[in-house]
């Protein structure tokens, strides 16, 4: 068998390439060196396919130390390599197809000769045409309104990648200038430079490809416009961000500018730090990836005062002169885009056009991918009419080529509410039409329909015509957030029939909840033997629910091995929780070792307990220094209970910028919670001024515990303006406090028409103390259909109210099914009320429904 050589080894690239090559040679050698280092299969499958960070130094050295005492000649020859790691790759993904052969020369074209029309094939949206009073053209493109300091400071980032690799974020609202001001940007600073927007075969694979083949130069930008395309799926999007970071890291292959949008709430998603106590971080290589990223957070409109000073420009054009004419608050990107003219379209069109819209945006917002199905839209749409209309629309057979045709038709030259994908030169034609959701409806229906579960035409529809096995894994998890198991059941099977690993660790836990733990076993297995982490996560989880703690030990232990630091998290907590937080603050060193910046912030934590507050900062600062900008607000913390208030606030200010928004809030309720007010108020109004929604709200909370109730209404009412429409539910709740239960109830609904389900279940508590059962119970029903597990919680107690034991402890088992981590709680307390003492204890330690009781809600 070959041998690795340990110098060849720099990064996880290397050394999954050579240990595909031992692989493809002698795959059950491999298996035996692995074993014979203290590794398992997963952990060698995981390096090979190149889906894991290089692992901690010992793991390597153990490994390679096994495989360099074994003979033969090193197989050297690069095409061989190529093959077989495209060989291994196939192996844990066998439908991802092989990538065409590379055109010759670098990735990209030089951005100083790039027209306007360029432009549009990097996204920019394009304006809608206006009446002229002369004949001569207008540019592709109307003149560019550049907004002070927002443009200043992306123009800044991005000539700063002339002194080295960095990756630049923009995050706003879909059709706020984003792209339109990064092409501006790389026009006006980097015209020498290549810019490249990475599209084909798709868009993750295409990024992961290109860099692993060294074909990107330097001196250029990646052009990830709406970069959540390419990190959000948890495989690709790992496998993106790994490679990315390579890129960004690797001196030798820079300077490179990596250059992407986002919107908010993808941005908040990627970007969240993991509760290691919960489960394994999605997006680990994500969320570091981005965490070094330089966020730009695009302006939603134009100020009174930036129109005023660009009249003259905006007069010269006819477009941008109707645009800000027209544009309601200085929303005159939105206008330029068709936003206004989308929204009107989707308002008055007919019930079919409507139907297939809501199905296009309940899949888009639930999770499918970019691309529907023609098949897909006209099996789902029927779903979404009564059947007095479908019987008026139905009748006619072509009732949904009519629909398509109306909806992807253009208005002056912009397009349409759906928007039909046409193949590229070279590409073959579609097996049949897909269909994309414009960006801004997209938006729109994320907010409109959060709270509105689909119709089972669309499930059904899904399961059998989803674009692709992702789509159907996605599709599935949110079925199961909405109660809709026997759906979830059926996605996740057609997903795992498809290979996808994702529908395979939904239907091992639907079946964990279920109670046949040998059939989830079965599962994560399989999924652990392809090279799934997560599996062996679960197989873990599981060992520690049935109190076998040294193989749940051992197998954490191998999740580390690979340099995941969950599983030392894991380990470490257990540690501590067994009474030696020595050996816990080992697991967490180790962590450290194996570069994950958190698990510094959580080692600086254990320290500062112990009240070695030296060590603690010291650890504290080398987090931020890592990328961790939440350890500047630990630092604030710190400061600010040691009494240096000066400190503690410009550390607050400096982890605001870095991102860690609530980090001024935090220093605030300190002084609150110590008595003093008025300090606590002007930290919050910092907070406010740098863009903070949410601290709108605290303080408005702030005044209403100090009996100013007026003062907390207009608060609130500005909060929610400002973008944060949980404010509504604190000014109903106001209102009920203070009796006035007919406005409570107005402001009830106004927060459920906002996309807040938790305002439904404030709503139908209100119904039933008025004796109003049934609309009380519709309500639940509602929240748990937006996604709102506790409501079935809610339902539960209903149920236990009027006598119903059972039905309530089934409910609440649902719950916990669709992630109520909270109703664990409420199912011990119903175990011991009925007297079930050793079950309640269980369920509190070990957090999880009892074997063989649970009443299975789906079939399979």
């Amino acid at each position: 068998m070959a041998a690795i050589d340990p110098e060849r080894i720099c990064t996880s690239r290397q050394l999954a390439e050579q240990l595909a090559l031992l692989f493809d040679r002698d795959p059950r050698g491999v298996q035996r060196l692995a074993a014979d280092a203290g590794l398992g299969a997963a952990t060698v499958q995981s390096l090979i396919t190149g889906g894991t960070a290089l692992p901690r130094a010992g793991t390597v050295e153990s490994f390679v130390r096994a495989c360099g005492q074994q003979p033969g000649p090193w197989l050297a020859a690069q095409a061989r390599l190529a093959t077989a790691v495209r060989t291994a790759r196939a192996a844990r993904k066998d439908h991802e197809p092989a990538p065409a052969s590379p055109p010759a020369g670098p990735l990209g074209r030089v951005i100083g000769e790039l027209g306007e029309h360029d432009a549009l094939t990097l996204e920019v949206h394009q304006a809608f045409t206006a009446p002229q009073a002369t004949a001569d053209p207008v540019p592709v493109l109307p003149p560019y309104l550049p907004r002070n300091g927002f443009d200043d400071r992306l123009r800044a980032a991005v000539a700063a990648a002339t002194g080295g690799s960095r990756l630049v974020m923009v995050v706003g609202g879909s059709s706020t200038g984003k792209t339109r001001a990064c092409w501006e940007a790389i026009r006006a600073v980097l015209p020498g430079w290549r810019v490249w927007h990475p599209l084909t075969p798709e868009r993750p694979l295409a990024v992961v490809e290109a860099l692993r083949g060294d074909r990107l130069a330097a001196r250029s930008v990646i052009w990830l416009n709406e970069a959540q395309f390419y990190l959000q799926a948890p495989q690709a999007g790992e496998s993106v961000a790994t490679a990315l970071q390579a890129l960004l890291t690797d001196a030798s292959r820079g300077p490179v500018l990596v250059l992407g949008s986002m919107w908010p709430d993808y941005w908040s998603q990627l970007t969240q730090a993991p509760d290691y106590r919960a489960s394994p971080d999605p997006h680990p290589a994500v969320r570091a990836l981005l965490g070094g990223a330089e966020e730009i957070t695009s302006p939603p409109r134009f100020t009174d005062r930036q129109l005023a000073d660009l009249a003259q420009t905006i007069a010269a054009d006819p477009r941008l002169r109707i645009a800000a004419q027209r544009a309601p608050g200085g929303q005159v990107t939105q206008e330029l885009a068709g936003a206004r003219e989308l929204l009107r379209r989707y308002r008055h069109a007919d019930a079919a056009e409507q139907a297939l819209l809501w199905a296009a945006m309940d899949a888009r917002r639930l999770g499918h991918g970019l691309y529907l199905t023609e098949s897909f839209l006209r099996h789902a749409a029927p779903g979404y009419l009564d059947e007095h209309t479908w019987d008026q629309v139905g009748g006619h057979e072509d009732w949904f080529t009519a629909a398509v045709d109306r909806l992807t038709a253009k208005h002056r030259r912009l397009p349409g509410p759906l928007i039909e994908r046409q193949p590229r030169p070279g590409e073959p034609p579609f097996a049949q039409p897909l269909y994309r959701l414009a960006d801004y409806l997209e938006q729109h229906g994320r907010r409109e329909r959060a709270l509105l579960c689909p119709p089972t035409a669309f499930w059904e529809a899904a399961t059998r015509h989803a674009c692709t096995s992702a789509d159907l894994a996605a599709l599935a998890a949110g079925a199961i957030v909405r109660g809709r198991y026997r759906h979830a059941a059926r996605l996740a099977q057609q997903g795992t029939d498809a290979g996808d690993l994702d529908a395979l660790q939904i239907l091992a836990q639907m079946w964990e909840r279920a109670g046949n733990w040998q059939e989830a076993e079965r599962l994560y297995q399989q999924a652990a033997d392809a090279g799934d982490l997560r599996a062996l996560y679960r197989q873990a989880h599981m060992r520690e629910r049935a109190g076998n703690q040294q193989e749940a030990e051992r197998l954490y232990q191998q999740v580390a091995d690979v340099g995941d630091s969950f599983g030392l998290f894991r380990l470490a907590m257990r540690w501590r929780e067994t009474g030696d937080p020595g050996e816990g603050e080992r697991l967490y060193q180790q962590a450290v070792d194996a570069s994950d910046p958190s698990a510094l912030r959580w080692l600086a934590r254990m320290r500062e307990q112990a009240g070695n507050q030296q060590e603690a900062e010291r650890l504290y600062w080398q987090a931020v220094d890592a990328g961790d900008s939440q350890a500047l607000g630990e630092l604030a913390l710190m400061r600010e209970r040691a009494g240096d208030w000066q400190e503690a606030e410009r550390l607050a200010r400096q982890a605001v910028d870095a991102g860690a928004r609530v980090a001024l809030r935090e220093l605030a309720e300190l002084r609150e919670n110590a008595g003093n007010q008025q300090e606590a108020e002007r930290l919050v109004r910092q907070a406010v001024d740098a863009g903070d929604p949410g601290a709108l709200t605290m303080l408005a909370r702030m005044r209403e515990r100090a009996g100013n109730q007026r003062e907390a209404e207009r608060l609130y009412r500005q909060a929610v303006d400002a973008g944060d429409p949980g404010a509504l539910r604190w000014l109903a709740e106001l209102r009920e406090k203070a009796g006035d239960q007919q406005e409570a109830e107005r402001l009830y609904r106004q927060a459920v028409d906002a996309g807040d389900p938790g305002a439904l279940s404030r709503l139908a508590r209100m119904r039933e103390r008025a004796g109003d059962q049934r609309e009380a119970e519709r309500l639940v029903r509602q929240a748990v259909d937006a996604g709102d597990p506790r409501a079935l919680t809610m339902l539960a107690l209903m149920r236990k109210r009027t006598g119903n034991q059972r039905e309530a402890e089934r409910l609440v088992r649902q719950a916990i099914d669709a992630g109520d981590r909270g109703a664990l709680s409420r199912l011990a307390l119903m175990r011991e009320e009925a007297g079930d003492q050793r079950e309640a204890k269980r369920l509190v330690r070990f957090g999880v429904t009892a074997e063989g009781e649970t009443e299975t809600p789906w079939s399979p």
